[in-house]
């Protein structure tokens, strides 16, 4: 369930790509949000990377994982949990309105429609993950970063039953890596485009990382991804453009320990 904006600032072709590429990486997706056109003040990649640190873990409490709670979430509730995260300079989270969030799914689903994927079976791997958990309810913001640049991060915190989700990210996650290298071809262009797993520690019982990298016609784009679950809640962060290092997935990995600690 991962989210990224079609902005008017990146070109069409890139956010089509972007589109296509989340609903791939995620294990299951609540849309691209279309983002609004108002200027927001440019940040710096390290500021919209990570949020404020949490308090750091003993040795013991980094081995142990939590079980995870059975526990749902409303929508109000999760939205309450976004309205509380900071980035690491205190910036808080601007939240995406949900009549936003249920346009971005339908863009999405058109343009998984128009893109062409190469293994097939990854096509339909993304057309899976673009549909939303059965009774699930989500709530989603973001921090800019270097708008012209189309840096981004992007929260997202979705709420279902647990076996529900947990099935969903073991799906994701056998399923992840028969794609790790595919083609897009949109709009006569092809695109390569590789993902690596990345190994990152967080507060919930379960995390999946990883580091994409897009050949685009304008060059290389970059994607960080973090999804982690923790009983009935599912936390997705995505950063878009910056490095796509290793270290900026652990950047989003105290983002998701934020959310687990204000659930």
């Amino acid at each position: 369930m991962t989210f990224t904006f079609i902005s008017a600032r990146p070109s069409v072709f890139i956010s089509v790509a972007a589109a296509a590429l989340l609903a791939l990486t995620s294990c299951s997706g609540a849309g691209t949000p279309v983002a609004s056109t108002q200027e927001q003040p440019a940040a710096s990649a390290e500021q919209s990377a990570g949020a404020a640190p949490a308090p750091e873990k003993t040795e013991e409490q980094q081995a142990e994982k939590p079980a995870g709670s059975s526990k749902e979430f409303t929508e109000a509730q999760l939205t309450a949990i976004l309205e509380g995260l900071k980035d690491a300079d205190g910036k808080p989270l601007t939240l995406i309105p949900a009549a936003q969030l249920k346009q971005g799914q339908e863009v999405t689903k058109t343009t998984l429609a128009g893109v062409t994927i190469t293994p097939e079976a990854c096509k339909a791997y993304a057309n899976s993950n673009a549909q939303l958990p059965d009774g699930s309810v989500y709530a989603a913001g973001s921090w800019m970063g270097d708008v012209t640049a189309g840096e981004m991060t992007v929260v997202t915190v979705l709420s279902a039953k647990p076996q529900v989700l947990s099935a969903t990210m073991d799906r994701a996650g056998k399923n992840s890596g028969a794609c790790s290298t595919f083609t897009m071809e949109i709009a006569g262009q092809s695109i390569k485009t590789t993902m690596k797993p990345v190994g990152v520690d967080t507060s919930a019982e379960v995390e999946k990382g990883m580091l994409i990298s897009q050949d685009m016609p304008t060059g290389t784009t970059n994607t960080v991804t973090l999804e982690a679950l923790q009983g009935g809640l599912l936390v997705s962060v995505v950063q878009v453009g910056g490095d796509g290092s290793e270290a900026a997935a652990k950047k989003l990995a105290t983002v998701v320990d934020q959310v687990i600690a204000a659930s």
